[in-house]
């Protein structure tokens, strides 16, 4: 089986490897292709294609593009796209300029919980441009106010916690027709981490989505359990979508993701990317 990742992450947005050493690992790994899928950034993109090329590893364009939800974020994979093409870099930098509202709000509801810290704190976690969650963590780690990232999620910054604060630019809708105008497809990454209530909100979530375009569901992740991914992939079937997976790799933040299996329940073939570019093909460029 030819191996790839379509979920992976770099320090240009929370990942803690520098593009051209995840690039590295993907050969250490025996993949065929990665996917880089920053969030809300390309600019790995081009430092893992030249690193790439060098050592025998396809680069999939690729990114994690952060869209409106009620009380949480939805995650968006996006692939195969034109990266230069103004209108979905406008969409991205559109979405950069959210969090540097949400991010100092974040910090703000911190302070009255009782855990301060700075926002040039937090800039210094940051490697790359988007600065996000994750380094609002790991400032927390490094003032002492909690042991570890995973502990500052689950205390303050959670989806719906104490600290949490709405990404409210971007609809998935125009997230999808962006995409689509500009060569490439889309995947809703990790819908178990949306927690729609039953099956039956899943599949109008899913339903939705189709209708504005989207090409497939990342069924197979680690946070996802036997029954969701027998839930996910029966929908996606039903649909027409492609059924994906990735491991979600972020590096040091998620010592027990490993990129190419993930928890080790992940295995993704190489024909499930020439699902989805067989879908890119048929978008406009």
């Amino acid at each position: 089986m030819d191996r790839i990742d379509l979920h992976a992450h770099t320090n240009r947005s929370d990942g803690s490897l520098e593009p051209a050493a995840l690039v590295a690992l993907a050969k250490e790994t025996g993949l065929r292709a990665l996917a880089v899928t920053d969030h809300d950034t390309t600019s790995a993109l081009a430092i893992a294609r030249e690193v790439g090329r060098s050592l025998g590893v396809e680069i999939l364009t690729g990114a994690e593009i952060t869209a409106r939800f009620p009380g949480r974020s939805m995650h968006v994979l996006a692939y195969g796209f034109e990266d230069r093409e103004p209108a979905l870099c406008a969409m991205l930098a559109e979405i950069v300029a959210g969090r540097e509202t949400r991010n100092p709000r974040i910090v703000e509801r911190l302070c009255e919980l009782g855990a301060p810290v700075t926002m040039a704190e937090v800039r210094a976690e940051a490697k790359g441009d988007v600065i996000g969650r994750p380094h609002i963590a790991a400032a927390l780690v490094r003032r002492g106010h909690v042991a570890d990232t995973k502990t500052a999620f689950s205390l303050f910054l959670r989806d719906g916690g104490p600290a949490y604060v709405a990404a409210d630019r971007v609809d998935p809708e125009e997230v999808i027709s962006t995409v689509r105008d500009a060569g490439g497809v889309t995947v809703l990454a990790h819908p178990k981490q949306l927690r729609v209530d039953a099956p039956a909100g899943y599949e109008a979530l899913f339903g939705r989505l189709a209708a504005a375009g989207l090409s497939g569901i990342e069924v197979d992740h680690p946070s996802h359990r036997t029954d969701d991914r027998a839930l996910f992939g029966r929908l996606a079937d039903a649909m027409g979508l492609v059924r994906t997976g990735g491991s979600d790799f972020h590096g040091a933040s998620k010592p027990d993701v490993r990129l190419g299996s993930g928890d080790g329940s992940i295995s993704v073939d190489y024909a499930v990317w020439e699902a989805l570019r067989a879908r890119c093909a048929a978008s406009p460029a």
